[in-house]
C-alpha cells in the first residue's frame, strides 16, 4: 500500500461535500477542511451534482489533496452524499454543506464526544446562519416531528409555542431527536448498517429521517453547544429562482417522511387537516384584504403526493 493511501486512512474524520452550482461559497468551505486536512484530522470527499457555474473549475484546483467525484447529473442532497459514503474508510463522517465552514476545533470537540459516548450515533455543532457581516441566527435541534405535530402547528388563531431548542455556542451538550444536516458527524459504519440516507429524498426531510433511524436502531443525537461552525445558508440555491421546485420538494418529503414512519393513515388525515385549518385562516385573511399568502407555497404542490421512486 502507499504512502498516500496510509496517509489518508490515518484520519479518524472524513467529510463529505455535495456541491451543486457552489462556486459562491466552496471557496471558504475547502479553505477550511484544508486546514484539517494538513492537522492529520480531517480527509475529505466532494460529490458534484453536474454544476455548471464554475464549482468544478475550484474543487478541481484543490484535487491533490481531496478526492472529487463527478455526478453526470442532480442527484440531490441524500443521494449525492450517498455516493460519497461508499468510498469513507474512516471511522466517522462529517457532511458539510458547500457553504458552512467548520474548523478542526470544532471537528475535534465533536470527535472527542463520540469516542466517549458509545450510543452517540449522529452530533450536530452549534451553528451561526448567516452571512458573515450580516445578521445571523442559531441552528437549532428539535425533536422528532410527527403528524400531530403538522395538525398542532395548523391550529388557527392560537399562539403556537415552537418545539425548537436553538444549539447556543458553549452551551452543554443536550439530547435531540434530530440536528441540521448541514453540519452533521455521523458512525461511519452506522451510516453502513442503515444503507445512508433514503434515497428516495430528493431535498428536505432527508436528515430527520436518517436522526429517526438512528434513533430507532438504538442510538442517539446529540447537539453539542461547545462545538462551532457557521453556515451560510441557501448558498447553492440563491442564484437561482427555484421557489416552485422547493416547495414541491419540501411537501412530498415531509408527507413521505410521516407515511414511512407512522403510517400512511396518520400521514393522510395530517395532511388534510392542515389543508382544511390553513383553509379557514386563510378565508379570514382574504376577508380582512390580506390574500391568500399562508395558502400559496401549498397550492403549488398537489395534496398527498410523494417523491418519485426513481428520485425525480
Amino acid at each position: 500500500m502507499d504512502q498516500v493511501s496510509d496517509s489518508v486512512r490515518a484520519r479518524p474524520v472524513t467529510a463529505v461535500i455535495v456541491t451543486y452550482q457552489s462556486a459562491r461559497t466552496i471557496g471558504r468551505t475547502l479553505a477550511a477542511a484544508r486546514r484539517g486536512y494538513d492537522d492529520l484530522l480531517l480527509d475529505t470527499i466532494i460529490v458534484d451534482n453536474d454544476s455548471t457555474d464554475g464549482t468544478r473549475e475550484i474543487i478541481a484546483r484543490e484535487a491533490n489533496w481531496l478526492r472529487v467525484i463527478l455526478a453526470d447529473k442532480n442527484n440531490g442532497f441524500g443521494r449525492g452524499c450517498n455516493i460519497g459514503f461508499a468510498h469513507v474508510t474512516s471511522p466517522y463522517a462529517i457532511l458539510i454543506n458547500p457553504d458552512a465552514v467548520v474548523e478542526s476545533a470544532a471537528i475535534r470537540t465533536m470527535l472527542r464526544f463520540m469516542e466517549q459516548e458509545p450510543r452517540a450515533g449522529i452530533v450536530g455543532p452549534a451553528t451561526l446562519c448567516g452571512e458573515d457581516d450580516g445578521d445571523t441566527v442559531l441552528q437549532h435541534a428539535d425533536s422528532c416531528p410527527t403528524p400531530w405535530t403538522i395538525v398542532r402547528n395548523a391550529i388557527p388563531f392560537v399562539r403556537r409555542r415552537s418545539t425548537l431548542v436553538p444549539i447556543v455556542p458553549g452551551a452543554a451538550p443536550i439530547r435531540a431527536g434530530w440536528v441540521s444536516g448541514a453540519v452533521l458527524m455521523i458512525r461511519t459504519e452506522l451510516v453502513r448498517r442503515l444503507g445512508g440516507f433514503d434515497p428516495r429524498f430528493f431535498l428536505y426531510w432527508e436528515e430527520t429521517d436518517l436522526c429517526k433511524r438512528v434513533l430507532d436502531a438504538g442510538f442517539e443525537v446529540w447537539a453539542i453547544g461547545t462545538a462551532l461552525a457557521r453556515h451560510v445558508v441557501g448558498g447553492s440555491s440563491r442564484p437561482q429562482k427555484r421557489f416552485l421546485p422547493i416547495a414541491k420538494h419540501y411537501f412530498q418529503s415531509r408527507y413521505y417522511y410521516m407515511a414511512k414512519h407512522h403510517g400512511w393513515l396518520a400521514a393522510t388525515a395530517a395532511e388534510v387537516s392542515e389543508f382544511a385549518l390553513e383553509t379557514v385562516e386563510s378565508f379570514v385573511d382574504v376577508v380582512r384584504g390580506r390574500g391568500l399568502h399562508r395558502l400559496r407555497r401549498r397550492l403549488q404542490v398537489p395534496l398527498l403526493s410523494m417523491p418519485q421512486t426513481d428520485a425525480g
